[in-house]
């Protein structure tokens, strides 16, 4: 059930359940809820969520006269403790009302509440033009059932519940009159249940069951499932118990974003548009997170594998072994209205299902898991090699097949996301420069794969894609006199002379020498790019650079974080602990230390706070996995689980941490843990703990440690070759 909810301030002291309404198989099944107290909204106290599906609420009545009485409520007398809990299948909305004052007090509790049923995207501002029906709503018992019939030939239903039964309930209101002796409390219990029918159903369930049992049935096993997934992640803490706090808030929000699919339990995007499965984010999202539990990666490559392409289809933009870019489910992807129901409309999702498939073998050994989609891993690289390039020119390229679809196919997938130098809009096929470094890499990896597999044909056949391709970017995309790489080629094979963050993911990739590496770094990290909070999609001194554009001069954590693992990977750790610094300094200045799906590209010299972005994501999964990602780059962690190793490679504490503890991580079948201490310039290592199988723990840095000797071999080279 994607299903999320939030308090926001609205003016002060003010507050309504408004920013984020609930959402169920992407449809808005409640458009307007709000509480009032004698008429007027109450005042806002204190939020706090728990796990990722209970939130608790402090507010108190507003003082002043109450109706139909001659008692003058004084202010912060009426407390009220307000929790909410997503269930399975319903949201539980309890409210407790607590009388500190030493009379009586009688007063009024409303509940309003209206369904539009609209579908996401036209929330997101699609304009549709045509609805299906609405019925009567129905008002029975202690109950209101909303209904409508949609075009694509199925039944929405919110069904609300009231305990007690409501003094006057209608279609859209329900009241109480409380009379509340001193010192005592009444509870109001409001459960919203969801669902989708065809004609021939009922809809939805008739709360049959005692609400306050179901709710605490619902509590227990919210936690049970919180307890599995605390007790499954890495444990990660240091001397900067604010840094601790920011990881915590990122393990709630994968916990938050687990979207249930037939094949296990994938990474949604983020919350509230992008609640879904996506082959990119989730892909992303997942290898940024392997430090922490690679069984997010698991489930993610086999939800994705059941998902791949199998046939060439035009409206969907699939072709055998592309691995897809998004599953929608409302009422316009199932009228056709939109391209997004099943759409592998991206050009980068497949070759890093080959990345993260490599990457999570380097960490887990899991062979089995290989072998289970071993036909995943050939159909994804034969796409690359038989699919990808649509002109012949040896480059992957996109173009869309569907009008409907988007017209740019990279992560960078607005409109005006690929222009020239002058402006102009750049024409498909477009090989953007980054995705010639994701099939490097995922081709180089999916040939290790193959071989493994007792594939050596198509595995001498990757492999040597891979070194072409690793050619043709010095000699399509190096732009001499700019010292950097020109972030796409147009339709006509001329560059998109402009600078980008794109080409700072081929140090993701390791698809560039160290010579190159460098250049690429000192151009990143620049005035023009770096805007001191992060690596801006489009450099300042751009002629169409907008700060506020989605992705022509915003910052994106993930993009950041991508960008420094890279730099950490070739030695440049001075940069990366830069790059890590501003995001941790971006963090402290969001709720709970989140950061967002993106902010504003404004310099922090001209403020002293990040910019927000208007309509950014949070949670956005690929942002809460940005620190685990750096974190994994500078600390060297390049584990090679089938060899019973983990390389630390000049390993790194950025500038806002001393000491660092890592505990229960998994290489292979052996969880071990690390401690890591910054002593001016050099940071040390040891291994506290060993659990399972013998692991050799080595080092490529002369910044080590005493170990057992049975840990510690001595230097060894990494799994990639940076080169």
């Amino acid at each position: 059930m994607n299903l999320f909810c939030s308090y926001r301030r609205r003016r002060p002291g003010t507050a309504r359940f408004a920013k984020h309404r609930p959402f169920y198989e992407d449809t808005r099944f409640l458009s307007h809820y709000e509480l009032r107290t004698n008429g007027q909204p109450p005042a806002l106290l204190s939020c706090t969520n728990t796990g990722a599906d209970l939130a608790q609420v402090g507010m108190t009545v507003r003082g002043g006269a109450v109706p139909g009485t001659d008692l003058d409520l004084p202010i912060n007398t009426i407390f009220i403790e307000r929790e909410f809990l997503l269930g399975h299948d319903r949201l539980f909305d309890t409210l407790t009302f607590q009388n500190f004052h030493h009379t009586n007090v009688k007063m009024t509790v409303e509940l309003l509440f209206s369904a539009d049923f609209m579908d996401i995207f036209q929330v997101r501002g699609l304009l549709r033009g045509k609805s299906g029906r609405y019925t009567r709503p129905l008002v029975a018992d202690a109950r209101v059932r909303l209904r409508y019939e949609g075009l694509d030939d199925r039944i929405r239903f919110t069904e609300i519940g009231f305990t007690p039964q409501p003094q006057l309930l209608e279609a859209s209101h329900a009241q109480w009159e409380l009379d509340l002796p001193p010192h005592e409390q009444v509870c109001l219990i409001v459960t919203v249940a969801m669902a989708i029918t065809s004609f021939s159903e009922n809809g939805v369930s008739s709360f049959k069951e005692a609400p306050a049992a179901a709710r605490e049935e619902e509590r227990q096993r919210s936690r049970t499932r919180h307890a599995e997934w605390k007790e499954r992640c890495t444990r990660v803490y240091s001397d900067n118990k604010i840094f601790d706090s920011l990881l915590e808030t990122s393990v709630e929000d994968f916990f938050a974003l687990r979207i249930r699919e037939s094949q296990g339990v994938a990474v949604a995007a983020g919350v509230p548009w992008f609640a879904a499965l996506f082959g990119r984010d989730s892909l992303i999202s997942s290898y940024q997170t392997l430090l922490l539990d690679s069984d997010l990666a698991r489930d993610t490559l086999r939800v994705l594998a059941s998902y791949q392409g199998t046939t060439e289809n035009d409206e969907r933009d699939e072709d055998p072994g592309k691995i897809l870019h998004e599953r929608r489910s409302g009422e316009m992807t199932a009228t056709n209205e939109v391209a997004f129901g099943r759409s592998y409309g991206s050009v980068d999702a497949t070759p890093l299902f080959l990345i993260l498939l490599h990457e999570y073998f380097c960490w887990t050994a899991d062979s089995e898991l290989i072998l289970a989609l071993k036909d995943a891993l050939k159909a994804a690289t034969r796409w690359l090699l038989q699919y990808g390039d649509l002109d012949g020119d040896g480059l992957i390229e996109y173009c869309r097949r569907n009008p409907k679809g988007l017209f740019n196919q990279g992560w960078k997938d607005s409109g005006d996301a690929n222009r020239h130098s002058d402006g102009r809009i750049a024409q498909p096929p477009i090989a953007l420069v980054e995705v010639q470094g994701y099939a490097v890499r995922g081709l180089a990896g999916a040939a290790e794969l193959l071989t493994m597999l007792g594939e050596p044909t198509l595995a001498l056949e990757a492999m040597k894609r891979s070194e072409q391709l690793r050619e043709l970017i010095e000699q399509r995309f190096w732009l001499e006199n700019r010292s950097y790489y020109a972030m796409a080629l147009d339709k006509d094979k001329s560059e998109l002379r402009v600078d980008g963050s794109n080409p700072g993911h081929l140090l993701f990739c390791g698809a560039i020498s160290l010579e190159r590496g460098r250049q690429v770094t000192a151009k990143l990290m620049s005035n023009e790019l770096f805007s001191g909070w992060g690596i801006r999609t489009l450099s300042s001194a751009e002629k169409y650079y907008n700060p506020m554009s989605y992705h022509c001069g915003s910052v994106w954590p993930h993009d950041t974080s991508m960008i420094g693992y890279g730099m950490a990977r070739y030695g440049l750790h001075y940069e990366a602990s830069v790059l890590f610094q501003t995001l941790y300094d971006a963090a402290l200045r969001y709720r709970r230390y989140r950061l967002p799906e993106l902010m504003c590209g404004i310099g922090r010299q001209l403020s002293g706070e990040p910019v927000h972005y208007p309509v950014s994501c949070s949670p956005q999964a690929w942002a809460s996995g940005a620190p685990f990602l750096l974190l994994a780059g500078l600390l060297g962690l390049r584990p090679r689980a089938q060899a019973g190793e983990l390389v630390i490679d000049h390993p790194h504490l950025p500038p806002f941490l001393q000491w660092l503890r890592i505990d229960d991580l998994r290489i292979g079948s052996t969880r071990l843990s690390l401690e890591f201490t910054r002593q001016g310039t050099q940071t040390r290592w040891d291994v506290v703990n060993v659990l399972g199988e013998g692991l050799r723990v080595v080092s490529n840095g002369s910044s080590i440690s005493a170990v057992t000797p049975t840990c510690f071999k001595g230097p060894q080279t990494s799994l990639m070759t940076y080169r």
